[in-house]
């Protein structure tokens, strides 16, 4: 108890924004090219590059490279939906080791294809509403996500060799809390406007800011 009490004191914490420059760019809807009255249509917004109050970007990750263990209770299962043939979450983040459990609610077929270049994590056809297929996530990477019957759907899987990250909410706001002290890596990727390191250092008990600015892609 003392010891866990010790920890708690000792940690500091990173908060910041992410926040894009000048004007976004106007995403084009992407077309429902079948299956309309299932996945209703005519089409589905672009979820590449989402913009909200302030100018904030949702659905960037940020996590430290150097510090493998989260500060709190690690999870071990994560989930990927299929909803009115929408992939939710758009983006997925799961340390190594982790059970993915994808999911077919949906009453039509979906092909959930995950990809990383060349190499193939995972592809399955779920033909059935309900249906669900753990996958425990083996190899790190940041995969692609989309269905080969409906190509509107896409979604992205990042697959850490950490358990300490956060994403994005839909001001571009994030928050990571008790992180030991000492200078560390930090990363931070966003499917449209790529990636960024930054060295942190985090203090006893303070709370450490690093907000990213992106320029319009």
């Amino acid at each position: 108890m003392i010891a866990l009490a010790f920890a708690l004191i000792a940690a500091g914490s990173l908060s910041g924004k992410v926040t894009l420059t000048g004007l976004a760019p106007k995403l084009a809807n992407l077309p429902v090219t079948r299956d309309a009255k299932s996945c209703g249509g005519p089409s589905k917004p672009d979820e590449a590059l989402e913009i909200g109050s302030g100018n904030g970007v949702k659905n960037a990750v940020v996590w430290f490279t150097d510090i493998k263990e989260p500060p709190g209770e690690r999870k071990e299962r994560e989930k990927l939906d299929q909803q009115n043939c929408q992939y939710v979450p758009h983006v997925v983040v799961a340390p190594v080791g982790t059970t993915l459990e994808v999911v077919n609610s949906d009453s039509v077929l979906h092909n959930v294809r995950t990809t990383e270049g060349n190499n193939k994590l995972f592809n399955y056809a779920m033909p059935i509403k309900g249906h669900v297929v753990p996958t425990r996530l083996r190899k790190e990477g940041i995969y692609k996500v989309g269905c080969d019957v409906h190509p509107w759907m896409r979604a992205w899987l990042l697959v850490l060799d950490t358990a300490t990250y956060a994403i994005t909410d839909d001001s571009g706001q994030y928050k990571l809390e008790g992180l030991p002290p000492g200078k560390h890596k930090v990363k931070i990727w966003h499917e449209r406007l790529g990636e960024k390191e930054q060295e942190i250092e985090i203090a006893n008990d303070k709370s450490a800011v690093w907000d990213v600015a992106y320029n319009p892609r």
